[in-house]
C-alpha cells in the first residue's frame, strides 16, 4: 500500500475550537468562522501537522467579534511519521510540558522572588489540548489530537535559518535561556522533590524514536549516513568509531532509554535546534560594524521527545547543529562558560547550593556526555542542512525517505567541522 493510501486527513473542527478556548480563556466561546493555512515549509517540522489558525468568535459576556489568531498542532498525516515520532506517547509529552512544567517553572521563581521581567519566560500561551477521543491524556493519542497555542509569528517573533546557523548574539541569548531552563530542573528537583517526581518526570516519560521495526531498513539508513561522510578526509581514520556509535545510538535501539548522572540530570528539551526556537528583535545593533536585529526575546517550541537526561546534551547539540560557520572555532570557551555562568547564577537566586555544579565539574559532565551526541547531530544534520527544494512534503513521506543522504556544501562543512572538533576535544 502506498504512503498516499495510507495517508489521514487531520482535521479541525469548530467545535473542537469552541471548547478547548472556552476552558483556557474561561468563558463560554461561541466561534463565528475561522480558516486555517499550513505554518511551515517542508523540512521546518516533522513530527507534527502544524497550522496557523485564525479564530472568529464571541464570548458570553462580550458580543463583538474578536479575532485570536493561534497555532494548532495535530498529529502528522503520514503513518511514517507518526510511527517513528511514537506520537501516542510524545504528543502527550508535550502537552505535559505547557500544563506542568511551564505553570511549575513560573510558580518556583515567584516563589523565590525572581522579578517578572527576570523570569524565564520560553514556553508560547497555551491555549488547550485534546490527546484522543476520550480526552484522557492518561491514555494514549490518536489521530484526533490537537494542541492550540500562541501564534509565535503573530505575537512578532521570527525563525532563524537552519542552514545558516545563528551568529554570536543569537547564541549568547539562546545559551542564557537554556541554561535557565535546565537550572530550573534541577532546583525543582532539589527544592520540590514530590512535584518534581509526580510532573516534571511525567514530561520525561520514556518513549523510542525509530525509523521502522525492520533491522533492515534501519541498518540502510546507518550506511546511508557513512556513505554521506566517508569520502571526508576528517572522517576517514575514525569510520569504525562513528558507525559503531549510529548503531549504539538511542534512536535505534528498542530501550528507549537515556544515560543519566546525577547530580547534572534535569528536564532536557532533546531536539534543541534551530528550528526549535523563535526570537523577538529590537532596535539593530552595530557590534560588527553592520547594522544587524538584535534579538531580545526567545521561545522555545516543540517539546514531544523532552528527556531526563544530562543538560550536556541540548547544549552539544545546539552548538554543532546550530552555529554558523566559525563561530566555535572562536568562541567555543566563552560560549561553554557562558552558558555555566547563566546556569549557577539562577541556581544562586533560586536559593540552591552550587558547590556540586562548579565549572571543573561541568567540564567533566561535558566529557562524558558530549560523546554520545555525535550519533544525534549525524543523524539530523541531513535535515537540517538539506535545500528546501530537495525536501518532499512530509504528509507522504515513508520509510524510503530518509535512506538516501542528500548531503550538500552546508552538510559537508557542518559535518567535517563536527567530526574534527569531536576527534580534537577525545570524544570520538
Amino acid at each position: 500500500m502506498s504512503p498516499e493510501q495510507n495517508k489521514i486527513n487531520v482535521e479541525l473542527k469548530k467545535e473542537d475550537l469552541e471548547k478547548l478556548l472556552s476552558q483556557e480563556l474561561h468563558s463560554d466561546i461561541k466561534v463565528e468562522k475561522f480558516s486555517f493555512t499550513p505554518l511551515t515549509k517542508p523540512g521546518d517540522n516533522y513530527g507534527s501537522t502544524i497550522l496557523a489558525v485564525e479564530v472568529f468568535y464571541y464570548t458570553h459576556e462580550n458580543s463583538h467579534l474578536q479575532k485570536l489568531p493561534i497555532v494548532a498542532k495535530l498529529v502528522p498525516e503520514s503513518p511514517f511519521l507518526r510511527k517513528a515520532f511514537n506520537i501516542e506517547i510524545t504528543f502527550n509529552k508535550e502537552v505535559r510540558a505547557y500544563t506542568l512544567v511551564a505553570p511549575e517553572f513560573y510558580k518556583l521563581q515567584k516563589e523565590k522572588g525572581i522579578p517578572e521581567n527576570e523570569m524565564l519566560d520560553v514556553f508560547p500561551k497555551y491555549y488547550g489540548s485534546r490527546s484522543n477521543k476520550q480526552d484522557d491524556i492518561n491514555m494514549e493519542a490518536d489521530d484526533s489530537a490537537v494542541l492550540l497555542m500562541e501564534n509565535l509569528k503573530s505575537s512578532g517573533y521570527e525563525i532563524g535559518d537552519r542552514r545558516k546557523g545563528f551568529n554570536l548574539e543569537h547564541m549568547e541569548l539562546v545559551l542564557s535561556k537554556l541554561a535557565q531552563f535546565h537550572a530550573l530542573g534541577i532546583a525543582m528537583k532539589i527544592l520540590k522533590p514530590e512535584i518534581f517526581e509526580e510532573k516534571i518526570l511525567k514530561t520525561c516519560e520514556k518513549f523510542n524514536l525509530s525509523i521502522s521495526d525492520d533491522n533492515e531498513v534501519q541498518e540502510k539508513w546507518i550506511i546511508s549516513i557513512v556513505n554521506s561522510i566517508k569520502h571526508m578526509p576528517e572522517a576517514v581514520p575514525y569510520l569504525d568509531k562513528i558507525e559503531k556509535c549510529l548503531r549504539a545510538d538511542t534512536l535505534v535501539n528498542e530501550k528507549g532509554e537515556y544515560p543519566v548522572s546525577e547530580p547534572f540530570a534535569t528536564i532536557v528539551h532533546n531536539d534543541f535546534w534551530v528550528n526549535n526556537m523563535m526570537f523577538k528583535y529590537g532596535k539593530p545593533s552595530n557590534k560588527t560594524g553592520m547594522k544587524q536585529k538584535c534579538p531580545i526575546k526567545i521561545k522555545f517550541v516543540d517539546f514531544q521527545v523532552t528527556i531526563y537526561s544530562s543538560p550536556v546534551k541540548d547544549l552539544i547539540f545546539l552548538l554543532f547543529s546550530s552555529s554558523e560557520d566559525g563561530l566555535l572555532e572562536k568562541h567555543y570557551h566563552h560560549l561553554i562558560q557562558h552558558y555555566h555562568k547563566e546556569f549557577v547564577g539562577l541556581l544562586t537566586k533560586l536559593g540552591c547550593s552550587t558547590e556540586m555544579f562548579s565549572y571543573e565539574h561541568f567540564l567533566q559532565e561535558i566529557n562524558t556526555f558530549a560523546p554520545q551526541e555525535l550519533a544525534h547531530i549525524l543523524y539530523m544534520l541531513d535535515p537540517i542542512c538539506a535545500d528546501p527544494s530537495d525536501i518532499e512534503e512530509t504528509s507522504s513521506m515513508a520509510e524510503e525517505s530518509v535512506l538516501v543522504s542528500k548531503g550538500g556544501q552546508v552538510f559537508e562543512s557542518k559535518a567535517k567541522y563536527l567530526i574534527k572538533e569531536f576527534v580534537s576535544q577525545g570524544w570520538l
